[in-house]
């Protein structure tokens, strides 16, 4: 009994991988669908902007603040899934793991700040030009802006697991 409790875990949580069903192509399947969940949420801004240009004379333009958090969105999904994952788990005691930990962390979370102000400026932009100063004249227009940085949202959740899949049936999560 004693034997269990020899290797002590480093996380809290221990999930089963969610595409353990997949097998070994988890992975490269998750990407794939991080990857198609991009491409849908800014195919769906775009329809949107070109039919804001090309629509009737008393429509409303898109203009640079409904871009502002699709871009935010993507540079944060960007800084997220380029951080090395094993230096989020490293022990701080030693001074040269400890700067490589915090630096991690810190990229971590300005990542995570980025895809939260894109979500939220999406939505207060959709509040505020299309609903509140226009009584939902063209509400399509924001509506695309939010469903865009959910969906890229979601990608980054795909591809973070997809990512740390570290064995074939197994996922540890790690607070």
């Amino acid at each position: 009994m004693h034997a269990l409790y020899e290797e002590e875990p480093q996380s809290i949580f221990v999930i089963r991988n969610p595409f353990r069903f997949l097998s070994h192509k988890g992975r490269q399947i998750g990407s794939y669908v991080a990857g198609g969940l991009v491409a849908i949420g800014w195919w769906v801004f775009l329809d949107a902007v070109v039919q804001s240009s090309t629509g009737k004379e008393d429509s409303i333009r898109m203009g640079f603040e409904d871009w502002f958090s699709g871009i935010l969105s993507t540079f944060g999904m960007i800084v997220i899934n380029l951080i090395d994952k094993s230096r989020l788990q490293g022990e701080a005691f030693t001074y040269s793991a400890s700067d490589l930990v915090w630096k991690a962390r810190l990229f971590l979370f300005l990542g995570f700040a980025l895809l939260g102000f894109g979500f939220a400026g999406s939505c207060s932009v959709m509040i505020i030009k299309y609903i509140v100063r226009h009584d939902g004249q063209d509400i399509y227009y924001g509506v695309a802006g939010v469903v865009q940085c959910s969906l890229i949202m979601l990608s980054t959740v795909v591809l973070w697991v997809a990512q740390g899949t570290q064995e074939e049936y197994e996922y540890n999560l790690r607070i």
